[in-house]
């Protein structure tokens, strides 16, 4: 066997370069690569974040994703300063709302909506076919980075280059980072988002119901699903936690769907929760939305209180995502018909008072 090794090793060598992948780069070309690149100069660029918004639709963003990592560092003191100091602005108006009284019941009707929009669906079709659509993702320079990118920036603030104790991603996608965080309007623009709310301040005070947003946006982004509610979506977290937001324009135009007051405080939260919730769970595997949601609400709960209300519109709102999706695979939507209800708010008992 001995005497066949000078052929044989020559043969294997060719083989095995012949069996890797074209264009494949060692670990250290690839880390260089990315140290080279305009996402790593923003990573180190300042000692503190700065700011940026996408101005177009872009699914794939290294600069967005750089400044987005910087900035996700301030959240956890941000956090405990508004934790055990200062609350947020839109909470102070909390003890301006009544007790709960009808917390324990739910807003809106997930079968009669799914209806509505099916309906909606139907009206725009042919010439508007519906379609799941494309999430924004992690850029290849991101997803290369999160991999040691924590204890690079741990390196940094401990060396005075970065202000910001950082904070890690735990392995989530970039459109789970952004909801939690309210910053789907910043990172995951769609580009109709003056569109929509041009359409939506034509409309009456309280005059604009959850299906109204949806069709709005649905026209918009050409059936687009994943783009119809995160324009929704975008519209109603911009600048999230500005004062008074209940005396935005945008926020006077949306019907009141809580049940446990009556027309008072913020309107806001109710909205872009459900939205938000039922646009990731679409956009995932069943169960996951809801499992999401509820740990949400779990954790409002030591950050902002209890609110019962909002919890069900969470949960709801990552089971009516969930159906939608369904609804979408099995061509559903085209099989409800006018016999199906659509009258998905629920009344609300104190308005009466």
């Amino acid at each position: 066997m001995k005497k066949f090794l000078p052929v044989l090793l020559p043969v294997l060598a060719l083989l095995l370069c012949a069996l890797a992948p074209a264009g494949q780069t060692r670990p250290q070309d690839r880390r260089q690569s990315l140290r080279e690149s305009e996402f790593f100069r923003i990573i180190e660029g300042s000692y503190e974040s700065g700011m940026y918004r996408q101005d177009s639709l872009m699914l794939t963003d290294p600069v967005g994703d750089a400044y987005m990592l910087r900035k996700l560092d301030t959240v956890p003191v941000k956090l405990l300063r508004h934790l055990f100091v200062t609350p947020l602005p839109q909470l102070e108006e909390r003890p301006e709302k009544q007790p709960y009284k009808t917390a324990g019941t739910v807003p809106i009707d997930n079968d009669r909506l799914l209806n509505k929009c099916a309906e909606i669906m139907r009206s725009h079709f042919p010439d508007i076919f519906p379609t799941l659509g494309e999430e924004h993702k992690w850029s290849p320079e991101a997803s290369q980075y999160l991999s040691y990118g924590f204890w690079h920036r741990l390196g940094r603030h401990w060396a005075g280059k970065q202000k910001d104790f950082p904070a890690s991603t735990f392995g989530t996608s970039k459109l789970l980072v952004c909801l939690a965080c309210g910053w789907t309007s910043r990172y995951c623009v769609t580009g109709r988002e003056e569109a929509l709310r041009e359409r939506m301040l034509t409309y009456p005070d309280r005059g604009i119901e959850p299906h109204n947003l949806f069709e709005e946006s649905y026209v918009l982004n050409r059936g687009n699903l994943y783009l119809t509610f995160l324009t929704c979506e975008n519209v109603l977290t911009a600048m999230p936690f500005r004062p008074r937001r209940s005396d935005d324009p945008i926020q006077r135009r949306l019907a009141y769907i809580r049940h446990d007051s009556r027309e008072l405080g913020d309107n806001y939260g109710a909205w872009y929760h459900f939205f938000g919730i039922a646009l990731y769970s679409m956009m995932r595997p069943d169960n996951v939305g809801v499992f999401v949601a509820d740990t949400e609400s779990f954790g409002s709960f030591f950050y902002e209180g209890p609110d019962p209300q909002e919890d069900r519109i969470n949960h709801y709102g990552a089971i009516f995502g969930s159906r939608f999706r369904k609804m979408l695979e099995d061509a559903a939507w085209w099989l409800t018909g006018p016999q199906d209800r659509t009258d998905y708010l629920v009344p609300n008992n104190l308005l009466s008072l």
